[in-house]
């Protein structure tokens, strides 16, 4: 054979092969195995479902379904990111996020990240914590520089700038966000920790080992008043009368932590996580020895609180359903003046004493 044979049959051998290689790849992609896998599963699940039917109506909606699930459409799947990185002002950007084209399982995603509960997938995507390559579709290029664990993503924490970074991403990613008439449940970033977690409540008493110390005047100002507002508002006539939705609406102001989905709170009091935040990360440089790590973050904002942590509470109508109660037994402004207002504070609702009252039924 000469040369010139041997060279053009050695080209014609790798374009094949290459050709080869490139028509399984875009048939038989690497993504579709996992979503074949996914569809078989599901497709099994609802058919013993359907087997054990007994309704007519059960039968024909699993039927459906079942079909679907055997002739499914195999496709890429893709959040749409908002912010710079949408193509926006003529600038390219990584527009997609494609995890979920492989992580098809959305239940295995939701038992996988047991406490993000509240961190929007569909938003935000799963690069924003995890790294990687979002818009790629093979698992060595999406996961190049990917960090999985909770413990190799909390060593991220060497400082507070990847926290910074962390919080600004998701800025970007919601820039509705910025806008007071467009915010509907996000805004507070500072409640998300680097894992995209929600920061754990530690308590006041671990931030008053070090702070009742280091800034004595606030703190012991904040413990004289708000720390015990709760206690004020268990004593309230209005509070004592009042059904379960009528306590809720006190709970949400007057004490520190409060869920809404458990009806549980951290702590009695507005205390120091109520303006701060959760205090997992600071508790974290603290007892990494990093103080003013932690200081930088709690200095976000006006004077350490974050820029919508105020308003939820302190709003003119914030007490309106308690004007009504007090309104019944014609007591004017009385209702209105807690302790901690002194010297302006009158004393017409100490005189009345709370047997007086007679407890009216709250709805």
């Amino acid at each position: 054979m000469s040369i010139q044979r041997l060279i053009f049959f050695v080209f014609s051998s790798m374009f094949f092969i290459s050709t080869l290689f490139w028509f399984n790849e875009e048939f038989n992609p690497e993504w579709k195995n996992y979503q074949e896998e996914y569809y078989k599963e599901k497709a099994k699940d609802v058919e013993k479902e359907f087997n054990a039917a007994t309704s007519v109506q059960e039968r024909e909606m699993l039927g459906k379904r079942l079909t679907s699930l055997k002739n499914p459409k195999y496709e890429v799947k893709q959040i749409l990111l908002k912010g710079d990185y949408a193509w926006t002002d003529g600038k390219n950007g990584d527009k997609v996020n494609r995890c979920i084209t492989c992580h098809i399982d959305e239940g295995k995603l939701v038992a996988a990240h047991p406490n993000t509960k509240y961190f929007p997938f569909d938003i935000y995507g799963c690069a924003v914590c995890h790294g990687g390559i979002g818009r790629a579709l093979s698992e060595e290029m999406a996961h190049e520089g990917m960090v999985v664990g909770r413990r190799d993503m909390l060593k991220k924490l060497e400082t507070a700038e990847p926290l910074f970074e962390f919080w600004d991403e998701l800025a970007t990613l919601t820039p509705e966000e910025n806008d007071p008439n467009q915010r509907i449940e996000m805004g507070d970033f500072k409640r998300f920790g680097i894992t995209g977690d929600k920061n754990i409540f530690v308590g006041s008493e671990k931030c008053l080992k070090c702070h009742i110390g280091l800034t004595s005047p606030h703190v012991e100002r904040w413990q004289r008043i708000k720390f015990k507002t709760f206690e004020k508002v268990k004593k309230a006539p209005d509070y004592i009368a009042g059904n379960e939705a009528y306590r809720t609406t006190c709970l949400k102001c007057h004490t520190t932590g409060y869920d809404a989905d458990t009806g549980t709170y951290s702590e009695e009091g507005v205390t120091c996580e109520a303006c701060h935040g959760a205090g997992e990360t600071y508790a974290h440089f603290m007892e990494v020895g990093k103080a003013p790590e932690g200081q930088k973050i709690a200095k976000i904002g006006t004077f350490g609180t974050v820029y919508n942590i105020c308003g939820p509470c302190h709003h003119t109508r914030g007490h309106e359903m308690r004007l009504k109660f007090f309104q019944e037994y014609d007591k004017g402004d009385e209702w209105f003046f807690p302790e901690h207002t002194e010297p302006y504070k009158t004393t017409a609702i100490d005189d009345i004493g709370l047997q007086e009252f007679k407890r009216p039924k709250m709805h």
